[in-house]
C-alpha cells in the first residue's frame, strides 16, 4: 500500500506521532504491550506509550523509546486530537442550527450514492464507516435504508443536536464531497480521514489541477458552507473539462479499496494503439489506419465495414463473422498488452433495450443472459491450462457471466431510465472513467478466485437512440502476475477502447446479434472433448 495512503488514515495525533518516531530512529518493539495495532478494518492506530488491550485488534507492538515518548509530543498529541474534535464540533453546531430538512437531504445524497456504487470505507477520528464486511452499518449490498442496522436510520430518525461530532462531520463533508463530481467521488476518501481540513486541502487540489482558481473565503464563513462553494467551483470546472474531451482515469488500490482520480497528459491518439493491432485492423476492415490517423477515419470504414462482414459466412466455432471478428480482434489486443486476457462486454441486441409496449419490450426486465462478454485469453494464458482445457474454459466462462451481470448491473443508468422505478436499487452508476488497478485479488470476489491482481477497465460509450449510452460497453485487460500495468499501458487501452467505440457506434445501425460467448460456447470452443468418449 502506498505509505501516502496510509498515513492519510491516520488522525492528526497518529501522524505526530509517526514523525517524531521516525525522527528518534525509534523501533518497533513487537514484544512490547501496546502503542500500535490494526483495526479489524485495516487502519492502524498509533500511540506513544502502552495501551490497553482489545481482542477485536491485532497488537503489533510498541514504540521502542529510549526514555518514554517526549513530553512535548504528548502534549501536543493532545492540542492536536482537541482542535479536531473542535473542527468537528463546528459542524455539528452549524448543521444543528439548520432546518432539519436539511439534515434529512443531506442523508438522501449519501443513502442514494451508497447504494448504486462500490463499497466504502472511510474514517473520521477512530470511527469508522463502512458498508463492506462485518463492520458495516452504511447501506448497500447486506444493509439496507430503514433496517436497524443502518446508521444512516438511526441519523435521520434522531435530531441533530443529539448526534456525535463525529457522525455529523461526516454527514456534512461526504455531502458536500458528492456535490463535487461524479458519485464515485466518495471512493477518494477509501481507506482514508474524512474531514473539514483534509476536504478542503482534497478540493482546492482538485480546483488546481483542473486550471481554476478557487473562491477566497469570506471573513467569518462558516466551514460547511465554505467547503459547499469549494465543491461547487470544482464540480463546474470538471464538467467543463469533459465537455472539451478531457479524459480523466483512475488509480485503484485493492488492498485499502482507496480510489484516486487524475488527468491524462498529453490527449490519447491512435498512435497509442500498437501497431498490430492497427494493421489487424486494416487488413480486416480496410481502414488505411496509421498513428497519425484520426479516430474519425475509422468511424468512415466502420459504417461500410458493418454490411459487408454481417453477409459473411461463419467461421468455425462462431455463430457470425462478426463475433468471430470480435474474438480476433481482443485476442490480437491480450497478446499487444501482455495481458494474460482481455475481454470485451455489451448487450447481445440493441433492439431489446428499447421500450416498446406493442413488442412488450422492458430493459428492466431484461436478464443477465440478454448480455454477452467475449473473454479470451493470451497464449501464456492458454499454456498454464494445456493439460486442463476444462480448467480453462471455466475461468473464461466464470470471467464472462460476471462481465454479464455487469453490463445488466449498469444498464438503468446508462439508458437513463434509472429513477422511473423508485426505490429500486439493484443498479449502480455506469462507469465513465478508465482505471488501473493493482492488489485486486485481496478484496474483489471474482478477482479473489483467479487470481487478478492487476487490472485495467476502460469504459466505452455510444450515441445511440439519440442519447449518449454511458458504459454501455467496455474493455478490460487483466494479469494474473507482475509486472503491473502502467500509465503507458492504460493509454494503450484508453486509444483502444476510442476504436472499439466507433466500432460498436457504426454496428448499432445494423444492430447485430451477438449469440456467442455464454457458458455453452465456451466449454465448446476451448473444451470440445471433454466429457466425450
Amino acid at each position: 500500500m502506498p505509505q501516502e495512503i496510509g498515513f492519510r488514515a491516520l488522525t492528526t495525533a497518529e501522524r505526530l506521532i509517526a514523525n517524531a518516531a521516525e525522527q528518534h530512529r525509534v523501533r518497533l518493539d513487537p514484544t512490547g504491550g501496546g502503542g500500535l495495532r490494526l483495526t479489524g478494518t485495516g487502519r492502524l492506530h498509533i500511540w506513544p506509550a502502552t495501551i490497553p488491550a482489545d481482542d477485536d485488534h491485532h497488537l503489533l507492538g510498541s514504540l521502542g523509546w529510549v526514555n518514554g515518548p517526549p513530553e512535548d509530543l504528548v502534549n501536543n498529541c493532545r492540542a492536536a486530537t482537541a482542535r479536531d474534535l473542535d473542527r468537528r464540533i463546528e459542524l455539528h453546531d452549524w448543521l444543528a442550527s439548520r432546518p432539519r430538512s436539511e439534515a434529512l437531504e443531506r442523508i438522501e445524497t449519501i443513502r442514494y450514492a451508497l447504494v448504486h456504487m462500490a463499497p466504502v470505507l472511510i474514517y473520521v477520528a477512530d470511527r469508522c464507516y463502512t458498508n463492506l464486511g462485518r463492520y458495516g452499518t452504511l447501506p448497500g449490498n447486506s444493509i439496507r435504508f430503514g433496517s436497524p442496522r443502518c446508521q444512516l436510520t438511526a441519523l435521520a430518525g434522531t435530531p441533530v443536536a443529539d448526534w456525535t461530532p463525529e457522525d455529523a462531520c461526516f454527514v456534512v463533508c461526504l455531502s458536500v464531497l458528492l456535490r463535487s463530481g461524479p458519485p464515485v467521488r466518495a471512493e477518494e476518501f477509501n481507506g482514508v480521514q474524512l474531514d473539514p481540513v483534509t476536504l478542503e486541502e482534497f478540493l482546492l487540489e482538485r480546483i488546481s489541477t483542473y486550471g481554476a482558481t478557487p473562491p477566497p473565503k469570506r471573513a467569518g464563513e462558516p466551514t460547511a458552507p465554505w467547503l459547499a462553494r469549494l465543491a461547487e467551483v470544482c464540480a463546474a470546472r470538471r464538467a467543463g473539462l469533459v465537455r472539451r474531451g478531457a479524459t480523466f482515469y483512475r488509480s485503484i488500490n485493492g488492498l485499502s479499496l482507496h480510489k484516486q482520480e487524475h488527468l491524462m497528459s498529453p490527449p490519447v491518439r491512435l498512435g497509442d494503439v500498437p501497431a498490430e493491432v492497427l494493421a489487424l485492423l486494416a487488413e480486416r476492415t480496410g481502414a488505411e489506419l496509421t498513428a497519425g490517423s484520426d479516430v474519425r477515419d475509422f468511424a468512415r470504414v466502420c459504417a461500410a465495414f458493418g454490411s459487408r462482414v454481417l453477409g459473411q459466412p461463419a467461421p468455425k466455432g462462431f455463430r457470425s463473422a462478426y463475433e468471430a471478428f470480435l474474438h480476433e480482434l481482443l485476442v490480437a489486443v491480450a497478446e499487444a498488452t501482455g495481458s494474460d486476457v482481455a475481454m470485451g462486454r455489451g448487450p447481445r441486441s440493441l433492439e431489446s433495450l428499447r421500450e416498446d409496449a406493442g413488442r412488450d419490450t422492458d430493459p428492466l426486465r431484461l436478464g443477465t443472459s440478454d448480455f454477452y462478454c467475449c473473454v479470451v485469453a493470451a497464449g501464456r494464458f492458454v499454456e498454464r491450462f494445456r493439460d486442463d482445457p476444462a480448467g480453462l474454459s471455466t475461468a473464461l466462462s466464470a470471467y464472462s457471466a460476471r462481465m454479464r451481470f455487469n453490463t445488466w448491473h449498469y444498464l438503468p443508468h446508462s439508458l437513463d431510465v434509472h429513477d422511473r422505478e423508485p426505490g429500486r436499487d439493484d443498479w449502480f452508476f455506469a462507469p465513465t472513467m478508465p482505471d488501473i488497478t493493482e492488489w485486486s485479488d485481496q478484496h474483489h470476489t471474482g478477482h479473489v478466485r483467479f487470481g487478478v491482481r492487476y487490472a485495467i477497465r476502460i469504459p466505452v460509450g455510444i450515441f445511440w437512440d439519440g442519447a449518449y449510452r454511458p458504459g454501455l460497453y467496455d474493455l478490460r485487460l487483466l494479469r494474473t502476475a507482475g509486472p503491473p500495468f502502467t500509465i503507458a499501458d492504460l493509454r494503450t487501452a484508453i486509444a483502444l477502447g476510442k476504436l472499439l467505440g466507433v466500432l460498436h457506434e457504426a454496428m448499432a445501425g445494423h444492430d447485430p446479434h451477438v449469440d456467442d460467448f455464454d457458458n455453452t460456447w465456451y466449454r465448446e470452443f476451448h473444451a470440445p472433448t471433454v466429457g466425450v468418449r
